[in-house]
């Protein structure tokens, strides 16, 4: 599994990819790869000290194009995403035919969105190995990324005929159902994934964002409390969770889960300037103005008000001007009647649920 590799790179370079060892490569397989086990002092870092040794001029054909994949696989370790890619396309400049080195480039070149390039080498290799499973479900997620959900639908569909039970190429294909909307389909095969590794936090996480989608609010809760047991750290889980709890009507257990994510009441994290964090830590003030802990609710409805800046002010304004508050002055500003008014419209929970979108 993708999960639990400390270099994917290593993999592709030294096997085939009709090798049943091989994981599949996924557009963030790269950015996962360790770092450099390198200790230098950062001095002799800038001067050199970590960089991997130079390919060995003596090497030729097939041995000299795996040193300049593991070449590259030394240069990602440290990020340096353009002098990998280089090696990589010395690789291939090598032996334009070879699968190993076609394979690795094009997931390279779709961790960098570089999707055109990436799927020309997949195609590339594919011409070779028509049948490679590998292969087919790399290039769906090339294809996924690209917008092109039919064909990726294609590829992963004949790759898993090869192998029914690859985990990781289950969770391609439901990544793939999800794009499309087709959620149902994605939690279908999520589930059977689960089943195979019910250890894998990605995974799981997956389904139960789809169980959340599909209004499955209890299964949701239970797959993001798995992933939380596996992964605690994992922001994404718990915001799932949190949502599925306010779905239920649960607000002291969503509140627990949104002070992990946002901090103390009035004291959110820097996050909370992005937009989405700013909508839930809206929701939080709703909570706590549900369970009737006015000051903090006041505490994070006056944060987001600092962090959105005039244009925050502008929206929520115009929401309340439209649903039930029409003296609410249309002006970017604030003063007491405005806060006054907003507060008004937490307490309604119809209302402070819509103002939500707006916030």
């Amino acid at each position: 599994m993708i999960g639990r590799l400390v270099l994917v790179a290593f993999a592709l370079a030294l096997a085939s990819p009709a090798s049943a060892r091989d994981p599949i490569g996924t557009a963030g397989s790269f950015r996962s790869v360790g770092w450099a086990q390198c200790r230098a002092p950062y001095e002799e870092w800038k001067q050199g000290a970590c960089d991997p040794a130079p390919v060995d001029a003596a090497l030729s054909g097939s041995s000299l194009a795996r040193a300049h994949i593991e070449r590259s696989v030394a240069l990602l370790a440290q990020t340096r995403t353009e002098e990998a890619l280089k090696a990589a396309n010395a690789a291939v400049a090598i032996d334009p035919a070879n699968v190993s080195s076609l394979t690795f480039r094009g997931r390279l070149l779709s961790t960098l969105l570089k999707l055109d390039a990436a799927e020309r080498d997949l195609n590339a290799a594919l011409m070779i190995e028509p049948t490679n499973p590998v292969l087919l479900a790399s290039r769906a997620e090339v294809l996924l990324n690209a917008g092109k959900g039919p064909d990726a639908i294609a590829d992963i569909t004949a790759a898993i005929a090869q192998r029914p039970d690859d985990t990781d190429m289950l969770s391609i294909k439901a990544r793939i159902h999800l794009s499309r909307g087709q959620v149902d389909l994605a939690e279908r095969d999520l589930e059977h994934a689960v089943s195979l590794d019910p250890s894998d936090p990605r995974t799981r996480l997956m389904k139960a964002q789809a169980q959340f989608r599909l209004g499955q609010f209890e299964g949701a809760i239970d797959d993001a409390t798995k992933t939380l047991a596996i992964s605690a750290s994992d922001l994404m889980a718990r915001e799932t969770r949190a949502l599925a709890l306010i779905a239920l009507d649960r607000p002291a257990e969503a509140i627990e889960d949104l002070n992990v994510l946002l901090g103390p009441p009035g004291q959110p994290t820097t996050a909370v300037t992005l937009r989405h964090n700013r909508e839930i830590l809206f929701q939080r003030a709703l909570l706590l103005a549900q369970l009737g802990k006015r000051e903090e609710s006041n505490r994070d409805i006056e944060a987001l008000m600092l962090s959105g800046g005039k244009q925050a002010i502008l929206r929520v304004q115009l929401y309340l001007r439209r649903n039930g508050f029409p003296d609410v002055r249309i002006d970017g500003e604030r003063d007491t009647d405005f806060d006054n008014t907003l507060r008004n419209c937490v307490l309604d929970r119809a209302c402070g649920r819509g103002i939500t979108r707006h916030i």
